[in-house]
């Protein structure tokens, strides 16, 4: 670890899809791992659900892990221990909350500390609210564990999904900083993904209300709440920065806009052979998706890459750009096709 201004902190980074992949924050955590690691050491620790296979994760025997598992243990929760077998290798711990708790009692207690509206959450919502409520534990555990004296810790928790976690580390552990990012309100994908064109006129719509008519009453309830009470609340870009100052009625305090690891990235000059090794197979794919020959010197390649959220990740978008290219080579007469 180098010698910097966050020796002496801990950074606790809690997100479903640590270990986890299945959207792009995990992308975001993967390829920033190594700089974290760079800076907090192996103070630096995720926290993720324990889904059974996690790919990625490596489990460790660690002296560290010991005693925090066995304090686990205690406590009614198991859990994994390793490392993320990425750039920088940080420490991982997988959490189950093994129906530890009473979900009524636990929506109560939200309720009454803080003012979540549970009661028309499905499994979607519990779930998650389980997970959270896990990992808020494990950093507590691990917490005052480790933490020797004069040392700061900072937990950072990824969508609304990790809110639960975060009102535990508030309400039992106030010492720790808490970090809220969204990446997109729950709302603000729900109008979204719906046709609703929410930037035209977001002045118009009342949050409370759409998010009832959306069926999202308890979703956004805990995103909403969790804003509200974490120490520092940031978004990923200057839109979503909008978008979550109407909807969760508090403007970010920070906008983190997701890097890239550049170093990460193929040299498409240096590796020629890769590049065209990879053509070939996804001409290969379309030609028999087509059930046409296509010629490779005579098709150009455009990819999108995410979830299949039709409209949410500009799919729509996407194949009418390509129907507009299309169009344009007819009109230049050209053979030449995508």
């Amino acid at each position: 670890m180098k010698n910097n201004a966050y020796d002496g902190y801990y950074l606790f980074e809690v997100s479903w899809e640590v270990c986890n992949k299945v959207g792009g924050i995990n992308t975001v955590l993967k390829t920033k791992a190594s700089q974290a690691v760079d800076h907090f050491g192996d103070k630096y620790i995720l926290i993720g659900p324990d889904v059974g296979n996690n790919p990625e994760f490596e489990e460790t025997n660690e002296d560290f892990w010991n005693e925090i598992k066995r304090q686990a243990f205690e406590r009614g929760l198991t859990c994994r221990c390793g490392r993320w077998a990425a750039d920088g290798r940080p420490r991982v711990v997988l959490v189950n909350h093994n129906n530890k708790y009473q979900t009524d009692k636990l929506f109560f207690q939200l309720w009454q500390d803080y003012g979540v509206d549970s009661m028309t959450g499905g499994w979607d919502y519990i779930e998650p609210v389980l997970f959270s409520t896990a990992a808020g534990e494990m950093i507590e555990i691990i917490y005052r564990q480790a933490n020797e004296e004069d040392e700061v810790a900072i937990a950072q928790f990824h969508e609304w999904m990790t809110g639960a976690g975060l009102l535990y580390v508030k309400k039992y552990v106030p010492e720790i900083a808490t970090v809220l990012t969204t990446h997109a309100t729950m709302l603000g994908r729900s109008l979204a993904g719906s046709g609703v064109d929410i930037y035209t006129n977001i002045d118009e719509i009342s949050p409370s209300s759409m998010a009832a008519k959306m069926n999202i009453i308890a979703k956004h309830s805990l995103e909403t709440v969790s804003a509200r009470e974490s120490d520092c609340f940031t978004t990923v870009s200057d839109i979503t920065a909008g978008e979550a100052t109407h909807f969760l009625q508090r403007p970010p305090d920070l906008v983190l806009p997701n890097g890239m690891n550049v170093s990460a990235i193929l040299d498409c000059n240096k590796h020629r052979e890769v590049v065209d090794e990879r053509r070939r197979a996804l001409i290969g794919f379309a030609s028999k998706f087509l059930q046409e020959e296509l010629d490779p010197d005579n098709v150009k390649i455009f990819l999108i890459s995410g979830r299949y959220e039709f409209r949410n990740k500009g799919i729509d978008l996407f194949l009418e750009s390509l129907k507009k290219i299309n169009d344009l080579l007819k009109e230049a007469n050209s053979d030449k096709k995508i």
